[in-house]
């Protein structure tokens, strides 16, 4: 059937064509015959027409169709996956039976230009109306097309604006918890300062008294021993049997051996607490030395004081080595580079599963120096290698990590007017470089 012939001059009467407006004032009033618009007054009306309208038969032979709609023919179009010219895909013999039965059709399409590679796609909505007469024979079928391009175009800009907005307030979400986990953890460090006060007092006069009472042992020992010589000529008396019995009782000469001993060891057990303590402390920024002060500082003995703090996490997988250089002093904040310093210790730990190594490099390079922490752990793939000093970027599970250790660690070295590299491959291992000047630029 050929739906898509040259325009003839067969137009129905105006007045054939059942009226259906619900118009007002003299639009309400019925057609005067002999005032008929022209079939030339009607065709200039649908040439003027925005949109596509068709005129068919009942066959859907086309019988008039306006500039617009002549465009539209020369269009590719696609609707559930069929593609193709406007007479295969819409004018078919299953869409005009349906239409026949229901009286009305309408869907939608979509339209290219066949003629370019990549076309530009519009939508339509196309609506299909069997036309009838006043006594209700069947006269044709008008076809509209109407272009619902921009429509869908504001809709899918609504629905990409929509889905924007969404990744926004997840992220901010997320912003947000981190923000609180940082600042749970900053109330933390600083209960951790004022518990590490408190501890440090009682430590202290445990760690005095224990040196009073080695003393004090030492002494008396020295005391037993002078018995003991003297009492060797009486020892076949009664006090003297005595006395062999209770030193035989209390296994005497194990005392004498073991005593000085234990009172070493608790006195450097107690001396362990009280650095580790001394370290939360200062590390907690609750020192003598406010974060905000500048001062010439050791590097080597601030990555000690780190290490007496992290370790707990590192001791049971990592095997660490220290290579350091001489190093002189350094103008800085202490209390900040600690921070840094751990931030590098703790992923480095994290990126070790099982069982690896973690070496901590120092070389003074004339007036600056460098700080290098090396893992063999699993790495960081290129794609988010460029993200690492991004805030809030992070690879760990949420609740393990708040993506601010190494942004934080970027702003301290910057502030020290130093640099941070970091080279890694994956399944080899990360480095990250720090390089700080000896005397900060006035």
């Amino acid at each position: 059937m050929q739906l898509m012939h040259r325009i003839d001059e067969r137009t129905p009467e105006p007045d054939a064509v059942r009226d259906t407006g619900t118009g007002t004032d003299s639009f309400a009033a019925a057609p005067d015959p002999a005032r008929a618009p022209s079939r030339e007054l009607l065709v200039a009306a649908l040439q003027c027409f925005p949109d596509g309208v068709w005129i068919t038969d009942c066959e859907g032979a086309v019988v008039y169709r306006n500039d617009v709609a002549v465009d539209l023919e020369t269009r590719q179009w696609s609707r559930d996956g069929r593609e193709g010219a406007m007479r295969e895909v819409v004018f078919d013999a299953t869409l005009l039976a349906r239409l026949h039965e229901w009286g009305t059709y309408s869907a939608e399409f979509e339209l290219s230009k066949a003629a370019v590679e990549i076309a530009a796609v519009h939508r339509v909505e196309l609506r299909l109306q069997i036309l009838e007469a006043a006594d209700g024979h069947r006269l044709g079928i008008s076809v509209h097309a109407r272009d619902t391009s921009r429509e869908w175009s504001r809709e899918q800009v609504l629905h990409d604006r929509h889905i924007e907005l969404e990744s926004a307030y997840t992220q901010l979400k997320q912003a947000q918890m981190q923000l609180l986990q940082s600042e749970k953890m900053a109330s933390i460090g600083q209960l951790a300062a004022g518990v590490a006060h408190e501890i440090n007092n009682p430590i202290g006069y445990v760690h005095s008294n224990l040196g009073t009472l080695q003393g004090y042992v030492e002494s008396l020992l020295t005391l037993l021993d002078a018995y003991e010589q003297g009492g060797a000529a009486t020892a076949n008396d009664a006090l003297g049997e005595r006395i062999a019995e209770l030193r035989r009782k209390v296994d005497f000469n194990y005392l004498r051996t073991d005593l000085p001993l234990l009172v070493e060891e608790t006195r450097e057990g107690i001396g362990r607490v009280r650095k580790i303590v001394g370290d939360l402390r200062d590390f907690s920024h609750a020192g003598q030395i406010e974060s905000e002060d500048w001062v010439m500082a050791d590097v080597h003995r601030g990555i000690e004081s780190t290490l007496n703090i992290v370790w707990n996490d590192l001791k049971y997988k990592v095997e660490l080595t220290r290579d350091f250089g001489d190093l002189p002093l350094i103008e800085c904040m202490p209390a900040q580079l600690n921070q840094v310093f751990m931030n590098l210790l703790v992923n480095a730990g994290h990126s070790i599963t099982e069982q690896g190594h973690i070496t901590i490099r120092t070389r003074a390079l004339g007036d600056e120096v460098e700080i290098a922490i090396r893992d063999d752990g699993h790495g960081i793939p290129p794609e988010n290698l460029k993200r690492i000093f991004d805030p809030f970027f992070t690879t760990k599970p949420v609740g393990t990590g708040t993506g601010l250790g190494l942004s934080l660690s970027y702003g301290i070295i910057q502030k020290h007017q130093g640099r941070i590299n970091v080279e890694s491959t994956v399944g080899v291992g990360t480095t990250f470089q720090i390089f700080l000047p000896v005397k900060r630029a006035p």
